[in-house]
């Protein structure tokens, strides 16, 4: 797949467009692409890929016992591309003191064209789904703009709208659980253990909820998503309590794809 390079132009106003292409399809959406216009806080993360180069699977219906043995010998591996973020603020302009996170991909001196290619691509995705007519879903966090440094780093800044994922969730629950399971039966009340689950049960569907909206939100807009996982939904709070102010949205999109020309 060939991902197309995106290229940032000043405007009369002194502001910067994007102009995102795409099959030679053009979208635009205003983005803040000066590095002076923000401020970079403390490094709250990274993460890397893992790659998939290899993949056999059944051609027919009926298959023998050695299609089961390809399933299982698939090249993986550990990916080239290691993500930083962190968190800071816009500095200047009408959105002065929006929080945002920021999402590093390294130069190709780290990374390699691929960094580029995936920065490229989710840069392109975003705009090109944040400018659509049809209006935008609050299921996918929006990007606000970027930057390039001196070594070649692509600085993505989002809007901080939760510093939490499902993941994060998912791992705390869990351990919750298991802190109950070792209490004993005397001390648990009954009342209580029904409301938990009922508060849990609010809580995951509404995540759910939330991530199928975006999903069909890009799926509407000929795009695939393609590395949706419980790290990529991010959650402005993880309280069950809390529940009725719940909003999922969905990030990591460095390897969609636009399937409007398949």
């Amino acid at each position: 797949m060939l991902f197309s390079i995106a290229r940032l132009k000043p405007t009369a106003t002194g502001g910067l467009r994007l102009n995102s292409l795409s099959r030679n399809r053009v979208c635009k959406a205003s983005l803040i692409t000066s590095a002076d216009s923000f401020e970079v806080g403390r490094l709250i993360g990274s993460y890397g890929f893992m790659n998939v180069t290899s993949y056999s699977g059944f051609q027919d219906v009926e298959y023998l016992s050695g299609d089961l043995g390809r399933l299982r010998v698939q090249d993986v591996g550990e990916g080239s591309v290691k993500i930083r973020l962190y968190e800071g603020r816009i500095a200047q302009g009408p959105r002065r003191g929006t929080p945002v996170i920021f999402k590093v991909y390294p130069g190709q001196r780290a990374g390699g064209i691929e960094a580029d290619m995936m920065a490229a691509n989710e840069l392109n995705a975003h705009a090109f789904l944040q400018s659509s007519s049809k209006g935008f879903i609050q299921n996918l966090v929006i990007l606000l703009g970027g930057f390039e440094t001196k070594t070649g780093e692509q600085w993505l800044a989002f809007r901080n709208d939760g510093k939490y994922s499902a993941a994060d969730y998912a791992k705390l629950t869990s351990e919750k659980i298991s802190k109950t399971s070792s209490a004993s039966k005397e001390s648990w009340n009954q009342f209580e253990q029904e409301q938990t689950i009922k508060r849990r049960r609010n809580f995951v569907v509404k995540l759910f909820q939330g991530a199928m909206n975006g999903l069909a939100y890009m799926h509407d807009h000929g795009r695939l998503h393609q590395s949706l996982g419980p790290a990529s939904v991010v959650l402005n709070t993880i309280v069950e309590r809390e529940a009725a102010y719940l909003v999922p949205r969905l990030r990591d999109l460095a390897f969609s794809v636009d399937i409007r020309y398949y």
